[in-house]
This record gives structure tokens, sequence and C-alpha cells, in this order.
């Protein structure tokens, strides 16, 4: 009677870390998967738990006991894609022996979740979980929840959840502290209600920050935007024009929307057919940015480029033509300046048409030459093999 010693790292982290692809068969093999990964990350606790295995390995052998080890290793995106992996590679080490029933040793209940995968190939004996103790001080606390804050997988299941109720639970009370004053004209709060909310809020913020990583990621942001400015004056500068665009056609829209709507949806009806054509002309600009810079570093313009203009401004007539079109059907415009409207819908839609045939056409004639070019290499290819 042959027994399977089986250790799962359903993470792969071995893989991920060290570099080791499951499955992972033998007692010395184990081992040196073990010590590679304990090398790598000796805070890891999937090789505490492949030890683990290989001490239970060495115990039942010394009780005359016919057992082997193996690893097997998931996938970083735990759930379906990692049990299938878990699953594959099961079948792949039983297909090596004749084993009559299985040991599981594990570093946690996240691994038991394959118990069924296990269970449907052969008999399992039990579940031997290997727990790593810690020293219970202050100090090691403090440790623990650092290295648990950096822990990806612990900050996408406890961290942002944690940090958007958080936030959530102080933005909701911010909202009503601020009803309350403007609504009833209460001029003072509840210092206690003020100081719960102002808690609330950081500790959401702050847990937000570290789960998405909002600093780093801004201070990236700014650190490519200087060397982007840098390396390109004319596309960085297009950028920041139509940057200003955008932020000077919401501040227009906005003011044309107040003044000459009453209605709510009609408001947001008419902001969205003005705002559509600043935002064109964001884009617009960002695209002659581009069409300058090709032009001074003597750089073909590239057919993309005309069919951007064309396309973006083929959906700035649609969008127009369709919001003003609604804004007739619910009754807010008469018919004359629906009939307009109708009008820049179908010139939005030609100028798509035609702006999709002219890509179309510059597209097949690319891959023409470059079909051409490949036959006159492997022709060229021929003639110097004979």
């Amino acid at each position: 009677m042959t027994t399977l010693i089986v250790n799962i790292d359903r993470d792969n982290d071995f893989g991920e870390k060290a570099g080791i692809k499951g499955p992972v068969v033998g007692y010395s093999e184990c081992y040196n998967a073990a010590v590679k990964l304990i090398t790598t990350d000796p805070e890891d606790s999937d090789a505490n738990a492949l030890f683990g295995a290989i001490k239970h390995y060495e115990e039942l052998r010394e009780r005359g006991e016919d057992v082997e080890i193996c690893l097997i290793t998931g996938d970083q995106d735990v759930g379906e894609t990692s049990d299938t992996e878990l699953g594959r590679q099961i079948d792949d080490v039983l297909s090596r022996g004749n084993y009559d029933d299985m040991i599981l040793v594990s570093d946690g209940a996240e691994d038991d979740y394959i118990v069924p995968v296990l269970v449907s190939r052969r008999k399992i004996r039990y579940v031997k979980h290997i727990i790593v103790r810690h020293n219970q001080n202050i100090e090691s606390l403090y440790y623990y929840i650092v290295k648990a804050l950096k822990d990806k997988k612990v900050v996408n299941k406890f961290i942002i959840p944690l940090g958007i109720v958080f936030l959530t639970y102080g933005v909701v009370s911010l909202a009503f502290i601020l009803y309350e004053l403007v609504s009833a004209r209460i001029t003072t709060i509840d210092p206690s209600i003020g100081a719960i909310t102002f808690v609330t809020i950081v500790l959401g913020g702050y847990l937000l920050e570290r789960g998405f990583e909002v600093g780093a990621k801004v201070n990236g942001l700014f650190h490519s935007v200087y060397r982007y400015a840098q390396e390109t004056r004319v596309l960085f500068l297009s950028y920041v024009v139509a940057s200003m665009l955008i932020l000077v056609g919401i501040a227009s829209s906005y003011v044309i929307t107040r003044d000459t709507t009453k209605s709510p949806v009609d408001a947001i009806l008419v902001f969205l057919s003005m705002f559509t054509w600043w935002l064109y002309g964001a884009f617009f600009t960002r695209e002659v940015g581009s069409a300058i810079e090709m032009a001074v570093y003597k750089k073909p313009i590239t057919h993309s480029v005309w069919y951007g203009l064309l396309f973006s401004l083929s959906i700035a007539f649609i969008v127009y033509g369709m919001m003003n079109y609604i804004r007739y059907i619910l009754g807010f415009i008469t018919l004359r300046v629906a009939i307009a409207s109708v009008f820049f819908l179908i010139l939005g839609l030609v100028i798509a048409m035609f702006s999709s045939m002219i890509n179309r056409y510059y597209s097949e004639a690319r891959e023409s030459r470059g079909e051409e070019r490949e036959q006159g290499a492997k022709i060229s290819n021929d003639m110097t093999n004979k």
C-alpha cells in the first residue's frame, strides 16, 4: 500500500518567487524546492509547509510505511484557474505511480478548498496543517501588520474592502452633517460625530491609498510627465492645451446650460451636446501636436492621424445630433432645430463611413506591400541557397 503525501501551493509562490514549476515529485526534488524558496523568501509559509511535509514523510518512512511525496502548484489567480491547474498536476503525479491514498499537508485552511479535487482522484487519509509559530509581542505584531499591508493577497481581500467601508461611512456621515447645516441652519455639530466622521474618512483614505498604491502611482505619473516633457516639447504642449480646453469646455458648457434651460434632464442633454465640441477640440489639438512633432523630427505622418481626426469629427456630429434629437422627442426644442440635428446626425454617419473606407484602403495597401516584401525576401533567400 503506497501513500502519496501531497503538499499544495495554491497561489504558486514556488513558481512566482523561486521559478519552480510543478509538479515536483520525490524527496530530493521537494527538499531542493523548499530550500530554494526559503532562501529566496525566508518568511514564506509555503516553504515551511513543504518542510513540514518532508518531515512527515521521514516519520512515516521510519515507521516502515511505503510513501512518496510531491508538491503541486496552482496559479497566482486563486480560484478556478489555480484549482484547474492543481487538478491537472495531481493527475500527472498519479499517472506516474500506483498510489492507494493520499495525505494532504498544507499551511492553512485556504488550501482545503482543493480537498474535493483530490478526493475525486483518491481517498485522503487525513489532512495535516503546518502552523508557523510566532513571537507574540508588540514589536512582532507591528511587524506582521506592516508585512500584511505589503502582501497583495491580504490587501485585495481585507485592506481594500475595509478601506471602502470606512470611507463610505465617513462620506455619508459628512453628507448628512452638511445637509443638516444647510437645511436646518444648525451652526454647531456634535464633536463626537464630527470626530468619528473625520477619523473614518482619514482611515478609509489611508487604507485605500495603501491598497491601490496611489502615492506611488501619482509619483510615477509626475516622473513620467517630467521625463516626457523633456523628451518631446511639441506633443507635451499639445497635451497641456488639450487639458485646458477640456476644463474650459466644462465651465463654458455649464454656463450655457445654466442660462438656457431649467429642466434637469434637458440640462444634461444640453451640457453633453455643448461639451462634445470642446472634447473634439482637445482631441484635435492633441492630433495636430502629434503631426507637428512628426514633421519636426522628419517622420512620415501616417494615415491613422487623418483617420483619427475624421472619425472623431463624425462621432462629435453624431453625439451632438443625437442629443438634440432626444431633446426634440422629449419636447424641449422645436421641429426646426430638430431638423438641423438630424442633418448633423446624417453628416456624422457619412463622415464615419468615408473615414472607415479610407482607413481600410490604406490598411489593405500596407498589408499588400508587406506581403510583396516578404515574397521578395523569400525569392532572394531561395536564390542565395541555390
